[in-house]
């Protein structure tokens, strides 16, 4: 009786302690190969299971290296299915524990196009604002602060913008505006 009694007490401890860190990733990698090997945009339900697994490794390892980038990948996926409250606290999370991670300036980045797809036009330039403001030489930094005053507007809008202050030797293609 003591001995069955003490394996179903570890058995209860092994489950209760949950997958290892190995196990852990490996969950993590078998359900993004399940996902992004169809060309299906992830559900909300699905997004959420992936953002789980994803914070779930964050907050049991901490200091490991994949952390950020884990947090980074679930910011991405809830901002691609529109839930920018919690896309935006994933980006944060990742800029404010995780400074010195090389991602860093891509989190300022996509926080103002969550931002702004959401329609917070306010909140957007403020994050462009802080990410070029940070990151002046960054490869994206001359075109964000192109796209300042632009955030908020419509595409129209956005042409006559363009249009307006255009000098006599712009050139327009098919993708660019090149100066001759």
């Amino acid at each position: 009786m003591k001995k069955t009694s003490l394996i179903l007490i570890l058995a209860a401890l092994m489950v209760a302690c949950g997958p290892n860190k190995e196990e852990r990733i490996a969950q993590i990698e078998d359900f993004e190969d399940s996902i992004f090997e169809s060309a299906i945009v992830a559900d909300e339900a699905t997004a959420d299971q992936l953002t789980k697994l994803y914070t779930d490794f964050a907050d049991k390892y901490p200091s490991d290296s994949l952390t950020p980038q884990y947090l980074l990948k679930a910011a991405e996926i809830q901002s691609n299915v529109m839930h920018t409250d919690r896309s935006i606290e994933l980006f944060d999370r990742v800029i404010n524990n995780y400074p010195d991670f090389e991602d860093v300036p891509t989190c300022y980045f996509l926080k103002g196009i969550a931002y702004e797809s959401n329609s917070q036009f306010d909140e957007a330039k403020a994050a462009y604002q802080t990410f070029v403001d940070k990151y002046p030489d960054h490869y994206l930094a001359a075109q964000t602060r192109l796209m300042i005053p632009k955030v908020g507007m419509s595409p129209e809008e956005m042409l006559d913008d363009i249009l307006a202050n255009a000098d006599g030797d712009t050139v327009f293609d098919n993708k660019y505006i090149l100066k001759q």
